[in-house]
Formats: structure tokens, C-alpha cells, sequence
């Protein structure tokens, strides 16, 4: 979401009919929503507009271009774990969304699942970043043969022989005093019947993973970029002078902190690194440690990278909707 208030709000601070005016950019022709529900007056209406245009395209306050992305993060103290909320800047030719190994397939039926629930919102806002200028960014781990002609797989490829920078996956030295907060008993499938671990699925479908692409109801456009390698993926961000990535996907406690291409190694580059929290998953058993409910132990996780590791936000940022929610799940 685009969004003009704060700056905006310098020009009409005169008019006593309004407490706060926000001015967001959607699908749907300009928006004046206010705090205060009083009656817009028609005297006001070419002021406000007036303000409006004088904002956005000639005096811009504060120095923002009218693009700018305005993203609400959350992180936390690493003493007490409170949360400290920011309200970050970014332009968007300078953001990359990575959606990291949203499978057609997984080895545990659950998580199939909840993939196939969480895609099509996870769609909506891929959508939205588009528009917005954002590089999307798929890594499907394991599957790149599904992907040898799309044009964003060959755009990284060539990184592949050459990487401008070298990845690392291992703890960051602020997670050294740190407990992970769940366990992965089983390899935390949740079913009430275990589901066969990953290598007795290869073993009996003759080495073949149970994935082999990305779920179909994420929109691979042409412009998207495909890889799996962190090496390639850091060495585009790196050469087109990216700040700021976006990580998504399954599973928040394994793939999405740990992979190449995940938080700890995008962090490592000096990206600023952020994770959509509601547009995870964790691959947690409530049978095992801390023996919570599943969605509580997928949020112990976001709490624990949100202290530990790099700050969260939320999809309404891009969308204007609510947080997406797993059925069963309580709010984020």
C-alpha cells in the first residue's frame, strides 16, 4: 500500500472538519477516508485535492517519492522479547519478495495442505507487489528442471558459474545465546497418522522428491525471477543494488530462516530482511517441545526470528486486507 497521509497531512492541518486524512493508492479511483466522520464540506473538497496534487507532485514533504512503500515491522527487545513496532520507508525498485519452496507437493500430507490454503492469498499479494514495482523473487528448491525455459530462471542462471557473493546458512551471532522454541519431532509432520519421512518417500518412488514445482496457484510472470541457489539469487541483489527483501513460504523454523536464499543468509549480505508472517508455516508436531497447539508453535517461531533474527510484517501492507489466517488458527 501506497500511502500519502503522513505527508499529506502537513497540508491540511488547517481545516478543522478533519483530525486525520489518509489518501491510499488501490484498485479503486482515489480514496479520502478520515478519523473524524464529519461531512466533507464542498469549500473543502478543492483544498483537499489541491493539497493532494501540491504533495505528491510537487513539494513531496519529508523528501519521499510518490511510490514509496510505507511497511509496517515488528521486532523485538533481545532482553525482554517485548515488541517494538517501526514504520519503514522503501522504494520499491529497491524491494525483492522470495517465496521460498511453496511446493505442488510435500512428503507430509498436512503441509500439502496448508500450502494449497495459503496460496491463493500468498497470489494476491505477489499481485500487489508487482504493481507496486517489487521484484518477485520464486525459489522452488529442487525443482529448477520444471523451470529451464522460463525467462527468470535464465536471467539468474548466469550467476550460477560466477556468484558476486558467497552465502552462509549457520546461526547469526545474536541466535548464540538463543533456544529454538519448538522441536521438530517426527519432522514435524502433524497428522494424527505420521505421514513417511522424506527419505522413505524417495526410497519408494525411486529417488524422485514429492515436489516438482511450485504450486500452481502462484502466478510465475515473465518478469519473475526463479532460482534456488542463495548464491544467485544475493548476487542480483547485490548487483542491482537491492536494500530491502521480503521472505515467505513454508516452513518458518527450517527453509525460510535456514535455506541459501533464507533470513539468516539474505541478513548475512546486509539486506534489510524481513519476514511476512502471515504467509508461513512451520513444520511443528504438538507432540513434541513445547507441546502447544500447531499455529502457537508457528508463532513462537516469529517470535523468536522477530528477537533473534530480522523484524516481520504483515501482507495487509500490500493488500489493504486483513491478515490471511489458517482455518483453526487464532490472530497473528
Amino acid at each position: 500500500m501506497i500511502d500519502y497521509g503522513r505527508n499529506l497531512q502537513k497540508q491540511v492541518c488547517c481545516l478543522p472538519a478533519f483530525d486525520v486524512i489518509y489518501l491510499t493508492d488501490k484498485e479503486s479511483p482515489l480514496q479520502v477516508t478520515t478519523m473524524n466522520k464529519k461531512l466533507l464540506s464542498a469549500s473543502f473538497i478543492g483544498t483537499i485535492f489541491g493539497a493532494f496534487f501540491c504533495a505528491v507532485f510537487v513539494c513531496l514533504p519529508d523528501g519521499f517519492p510518490a511510490d514509496t512503500l510505507t511497511v509496517n515491522v515488528q521486532s523485538r527487545n533481545p532482553q525482554s522479547g517485548t515488541a517494538v513496532p517501526e514504520v519503514q520507508h522503501w522504494n520499491p525498485q529497491e524491494t525483492a519478495v522470495i517465496i521460498c519452496d511453496m511446493w505442488d507437493k510435500h512428503w507430509c500430507a498436512g503441509a500439502t495442505a496448508r500450502v494449497a490454503e495459503m496460496a491463493p492469498a500468498m497470489n494476491d499479494v505477489l499481485a500487489a507487489a508487482r504493481k507496486s514495482g517489487i521484484t518477485i523473487i520464486h525459489a522452488p528448491s529442487e525443482t529448477l528442471h520444471f523451470y529451464a525455459d522460463h525467462p527468470g530462471r535464465k536471467k539468474l542462471a548466469q550467476y550460477a558459474e560466477k556468484p558476486l557473493v558467497q552465502v552462509s546458512t549457520a546461526r547469526l551471532d545474536t541466535e548464540k545465546s538463543a533456544k529454538f522454541p519448538v522441536s521438530a519431532k517426527n519432522g514435524g509432520c502433524d497428522c494424527d497418522n505420521y505421514c513417511a519421512y522424506l527419505d522413505v518417500y524417495m526410497r519408494e518412488h525411486g529417488g524422485k522428491f514429492p515436489w516438482q514445482r511450485e504450486i500452481a496457484a502462484l502466478t510465475a510472470d515473465d518478469n519473475d525471477l526463479i532460482s534456488d541457489s542463495g548464491s544467485e539469487i544475493g548476487s542480483y541483489l547485490q548487483e542491482h543494488k537491492f536494500k530491502n527483501v521480503i521472505v515467505m513460504g513454508v516452513h518458518t523454523n527450517m527453509c525460510v530462516i535456514g535455506r541459501s536464499f533464507g533470513l539468516r543468509a539474505m541478513k548475512r549480505l546486509g539486506l534489510n530482511a524481513v519476514l511476512m508472517r502471515d504467509m508461513t508455516d512451520t513444520m511443528y508436531n504438538h507432540r513434541g517441545e513445547p507441546f502447544v497447539p500447531h499455529f502457537e508453535g508457528t508463532a513462537l517461531v516469529v517470535k523468536y526470528i522477530e528477537q533473534y533474527v530480522c523484524p516481520s510484517m504483515l501482507s495487509t501492507d500490500f493488500t489493504g486486507k486483513k491478515p490471511f489466517l489458517f482455518k483453526g488458527a487464532g490472530e497473528n
